[in-house]
């Protein structure tokens, strides 16, 4: 980043994560932006065998999408009020259903959190419970690009439980709730469930933020 650029970020307000042509008027985003985001969480439906039944905030697109891409690899972390605002509404609709459910965010490989600086996903669930982690990646290809065949295989090869705290949430019969920021064919919540169901983890629906339609 050029030195000119650096400053305007460090003293002047930071522009609206989906627009860029207004400075944002709180979490990130402008109001007009703001009020662009999803107003109710809606079922998913990803193609991946196996996959948890899925409800998300909105689709991958407008705002949404553009506030998501600014908090993921631009490191905007203001963001995460609002996008964990949003991951709470469609948690809230699984949890209905789903009483007492453990929330089991998916987590990144050791490279992409190296890169952003935090566990972007579990950042997101401060505004709903304490997180769960009991699934750890492995070394991953970046998924653009790949198929779906090609996708489930990456997820399956990457994922897997840490023993201790899986044997714990199956010892004490808490249904999981599996959590994602976007959603695309559903491989990554599929292999996450698998991962889970094969340790004694019951895996009763995921929520995620977005879906890409």
């Amino acid at each position: 980043m050029r030195l000119v650029e650096a400053l305007c970020e460090l003293f002047l307000p930071a522009a609206c994560a989906s627009c860029r042509e207004v400075p944002a008027s709180g979490g990130g985003l402008c109001a007009a932006c703001a009020a662009g985001l999803p107003a109710a969480a809606a079922l998913a439906v990803p193609r991946a065998p196996g996959t948890p039944p899925v409800v998300v905030a909105g689709a991958y697109e407008g705002p949404l999408a553009e506030a998501l891409n600014e908090y993921k690899e631009r490191g905007r972390r203001e963001l995460a009020a609002v996008l964990g605002g949003l991951l709470g509404r469609a948690v809230a609709v699984v949890a209905a259903e789903v009483p007492d459910a453990a929330l089991v965010p998916i987590p990144p490989t050791r490279a992409a959190r190296r890169e952003r600086g935090f566990d972007h996903v579990a950042a997101l669930c401060a505004p709903i419970g304490r997180p769960h982690r009991c699934l750890r990646a492995g070394p991953r290809a970046d998924s653009v690009g790949l198929t779906a065949a090609q996708r489930r295989h990456a997820a399956d090869a990457s994922l897997a439980v840490v023993p201790g705290r899986a044997a714990a949430l199956a010892a004490s019969g808490r249904p999981v709730i599996l959590l994602d920021d976007i959603v695309t064919t559903g491989a990554t919540l599929s292999a996450a469930a698998a991962a889970l169901r094969r340790a004694g983890v019951k895996v009763a629906a995921a929520a995620a933020v977005a879906a890409v339609e």
